[in-house]
């Protein structure tokens, strides 16, 4: 990636196709502004999109698809991506799995999982931007009698699979009500399909889930629970849970489609956002089997159209470091701040143009 002839400020990011693909589409420009580092007045540098088509593959967690059904529907093709997703379930860790496994060049996966694995050390990935908000939800077994979280303490609460961020969210909440989430409470994994028949037979008081799965389990026929605490309201509610990381590599390979790919997501979730009763329509079906009204009354309840980047995406995540520390699962010595710095990356404005190629090789 250079400067155009006679200091030119114009910047033109090149194309470098990690996966095969074929075609060449109109040269969208993007309109991006990308800082030079120096103290003296910047020098500015407008990145453009090359036009060219190309087929990623990206890794995504089956249980929550909401912003990648309408990126595919919608908005992939308008920036020259045909975006295909690694086949079979996939949790939040085991979408990182298929990233640090070369299968993919970019992961989706709740951001207090990113930090969880970052914390393991040997992922060669920065987290470029949110995908959309969290939807957890702790449900109580109707009968159980607690009215507060403060008084979860004893209860049997299960959730859905180790690898989702549910339990970690909720032991963060614990935590800061002065209970210890670990001793505290008795944690019971059980498989999705198994929750209802654990409730009835009185095996679990609580579950901990996500939409749509903890939506359905709330309004479905008949419902065996009642909705304790979530995090669709209050500053819970304006962060982003889901974050899409890419490979070091491909940052470095091919900025172009990291730009694009990031631009698609992000007008997707903003159209979500802007008209869900639309998408609602659009995916009716295809979301957990969940018909148009369903997917209307749970939109509705839920905080869309979050979809941070740059500072704001590293403010939230610095928020995460710190309630990581809480759970003892980063170190105190940690600057939360400079951590987000590390791991984050703006492939919308960056600070010089030849920082994609200068990355250094993984967060420490």
């Amino acid at each position: 990636m250079g400067e155009g002839s006679g200091h030119s400020e114009r910047l033109m990011l090149r194309r470098r196709t990690l996966i095969a693909g074929a075609g060449v589409g109109a040269a969208v420009t993007a309109g991006l502004v990308i800082r030079n580092q120096f103290r003296h007045p910047p020098a500015y540098y407008k990145a453009q999109l090359d036009g060219r088509f190309r087929r990623l593959v990206l890794s995504w967690p089956t249980s929550n698809t909401l912003v990648f059904a309408v990126a595919r529907a919608r908005f992939f093709e308008r920036y020259n991506l045909d975006v295909v997703p690694v086949e079979g379930a996939r949790t939040g860790r085991g979408t990182i799995a298929d990233l640090r496994g070369g299968h993919c060049v970019g992961a989706v996966a709740p951001l207090l999982t990113w930090l969880d694995v970052f914390r393991e050390g040997g992922l060669q990935a920065r987290i470029v931007a949110g995908m959309q908000s969290g939807a957890f939800r702790l449900l109580l077994r109707r009968g159980v009698k607690v009215t507060r979280l403060d008084n979860v303490a004893g209860l049997r609460i299960a959730f859905t699979d180790r690898d989702m961020a549910d339990r970690l969210f909720f032991s963060v909440m614990m935590r800061r009500k002065g209970i210890d989430p670990e001793s505290g409470v008795q944690w019971v994994v059980i498989s999705p399909d198994h929750v209802l028949d654990a409730a009835r037979g009185g095996e679990i008081d609580a579950v901990v889930a996500h939409d749509p799965l903890a939506w359905q389990l709330l309004h479905g026929p008949n419902p065996l629970f009642s909705e304790l605490a979530n995090s669709t309201t209050g500053h819970y509610g304006e962060r982003t849970n889901l974050a899409l990381g890419l490979s070091d590599a491909f940052l470095q390979s091919d900025p172009a489609a990291a730009v694009a790919l990031v631009m698609a997501l992000r007008a997707a979730s903003g159209w979500i956002q802007a008209q869900p009763d639309q998408v609602a329509t659009l995916l009716a079906g295809q979301i957990a089997g969940m018909g148009a009204d369903e997917l209307r009354a749970m939109l509705r309840h839920e905080t869309l159209g979050v979809s941070p980047v740059g500072a704001d995406l590293r403010v939230q995540v610095a928020q995460y470091v710190d309630e990581m520390k809480l759970l003892g699962r980063m170190p105190d010595t940690v600057g939360s701040s400079a951590y987000a710095r590390k791991i984050c990356f703006n492939v919308l404005q960056a600070e010089a143009p030849g920082q994609y190629w200068s990355l250094p090789v993984g967060p420490t």
